[in-house]
Order: structure tokens, then C-alpha cells, then sequence
């Protein structure tokens, strides 16, 4: 008689293959996109006339171009936007100004979803920007996301042509506008993806800085932001100026913290509060 898997293995083994399944269909997704950019760039670059023109069949894509242009676009998509607008946030930026359209979006009923590639916190003057994470915004970290983008309702992205690092060049390549399509469909998937694996990232609000004191007494929300920003992997000196505090008290603060949750070092600190979440 031949042997029975028992219902728990086999269930197991094919969560495995679906898991396996899904991050090599994600592969597939993020090569096809790079090949769609590259596509779309050598398009862009023998036809660079007007501020806003298709580059595919169907309307599916446009680019646009010039600094004012882009500007007008990021802030008109958000204005359209009805329920939900998602963005991998790095730099550069296109405008100094921060965003100045969230503020007002956010107050009108509408989701923020924002992934920040750590160096985007630790930028020259982010955290000097206005609302640069604004009340409301549910904001996670991570070491680093594979393109600037913003999707909103899930029906239209936006993203550089050019995935460099210098302003210029990027605003120089211009911005892909992507309508409903399977391309945005792909984006969106590759978003929830980052999302889930991103540390959620807790800020002071604007109301106020917190207070220079070195044990921090009564202050379970700042603890909980410092703990965030320290497992999102910023620097101590970035923390300390996110936080609003001197580099002395942060770092009396986190040997603190240790102390009291019994752990030797930052990573088992780190281990700690994960599992806490997690329970």
C-alpha cells in the first residue's frame, strides 16, 4: 500500500511552491519593467518636442517633460485622487518644497501609503521639509526601493525614465505617466510587495519637538519613534535629528532601552521589539 503525505505536509509544501511561485513571478514583473523603461526612454529621447506626448498605442503611456510640467503633474494626479495614492519615496525631489499637495489631500479623506528608501531620511534638509511625513501618512522604511513612483487609485503611476541619482538628469529624462493598464497593475503588485517587507516608520508630529532630556521620562511615543527609526537602519546622528534630540541622548537613551528589555546589543534590541510586535 503506498504511503499517505499527511494533510499538514502536503498543505505545507504547497504554501512552499505558491511562495516560490509568487517571488519568481515578481522577478518576471520587475525585469519586464525594466525593459518597458529602457523601451520607453530610447522613445522619449528621439521625440523630446512637447511637454506631454503618448509613446505607445492606446494612450497606455506619455511622458512628460520640463521641470514646471512635472511639478503640475505630481500635484494634479493628487488632486484626482479619490481613495488611495502610493509612492516610493527617494531622492531627488522635484520640487525642495516637499509635497504640497498631501497636507490637503490627506485632511479631504484620501490614503497615503509611503515606502521610504532610508536615504531619503537622512537627505540633505528632509527632515527641514514641510510635512515632509505628515500626520495621518502611514510611512514605512526601508534600505532602499527600486524606483521613485507614485499610483494613485490604482489606475495611474508615475514614474522618472531615468532611475539616477542627480536632479538634472532626472527631470532632464522626463516622467513616465502610465494610464490603466497591465503595466500599473504590475506596479501596484510590486508595491504591496516592498510594503510588507518595509519597517513602519513612526515621526514626531509637527506640533513641537521633543524635549532634550537623557532618560526621557513618561515618553512611550517617542521610545516607540526612536525604536522605528533605529530598526528602519538610519544612522544614530539622523535619528537623533528626526527626533529633535542631541546624539548624546539618544544614544543614553537606546543603552536604556537595552538595560530594560535585557539585551546585550542593538540587534538583539532590534530582535526584541520585532518579536513584541509580532505577539
Amino acid at each position: 500500500m503506498p504511503d499517505e503525505k499527511h494533510p499538514d505536509t502536503a498543505a505545507a509544501g504547497t504554501g512552499n511552491a505558491d511562495y516560490a511561485a509568487a517571488l519568481s513571478g515578481l522577478a518576471v514583473v520587475e525585469s519586464g519593467l525594466a525593459s518597458v523603461r529602457e523601451r520607453l526612454t530610447a522613445l522619449a529621447a528621439v521625440r523630446p518636442s512637447r511637454p506631454a506626448e503618448p509613446v505607445m498605442p492606446g494612450g497606455i503611456a506619455e511622458v512628460i517633460h520640463g521641470e514646471a510640467e512635472q511639478q503640475h503633474m505630481i500635484e494634479q494626479l493628487q488632486r484626482e485622487a479619490r481613495k488611495e495614492v502610493l509612492t516610493f519615496v527617494r531622492p531627488p525631489y522635484v520640487s525642495a518644497a516637499g509635497n504640497i499637495v498631501q497636507k490637503e489631500r490627506l485632511t479631504a479623506g484620501v490614503e497615503y501609503r509611503s515606502l521610504y528608501e532610508t536615504t531619503a531620511l537622512v537627505y540633505p534638509g528632509a527632515a527641514d521639509m514641510p510635512g515632509f511625513v505628515e500626520p495621518g501618512e502611514l510611512a514605512r522604511a526601508a534600505p532602499s526601493v527600486p524606483m521613485k513612483l507614485m499610483i494613485v487609485d490604482a489606475e495611474r503611476a508615475l514614474l522618472p525614465l531615468s532611475g539616477g541619482r542627480d536632479r538634472s538628469v532626472v527631470s532632464s529624462a522626463g516622467l513616465l505617466l502610465l494610464h490603466p493598464s497591465v503595466l500599473v497593475d504590475a506596479l501596484l503588485e510590486l508595491f504591496e510587495d516592498r510594503w510588507l517587507r518595509g519597517t513602519p516608520l513612526r515621526m514626531p508630529s509637527l506640533g513641537g519637538e521633543a524635549e532634550e532630556d537623557p532618560e526621557f521620562p513618561g515618553s512611550p511615543e517617542l521610545d516607540e519613534q526612536l525604536l522605528s527609526l533605529l530598526m528602519s537602519g538610519l544612522p544614530d546622528k539622523a535619528i537623533a535629528s528626526q527626533l529633535g534630540i542631541s546624539l548624546r541622548t539618544l544614544q543614553r537613551r537606546i543603552r536604556s532601552l537595552m538595560e530594560s528589555t535585557g539585551t546585550a546589543n542593538r540587534t538583539q534590541l532590534a530582535w526584541f521589539v520585532a518579536q513584541q510586535r509580532l505577539t
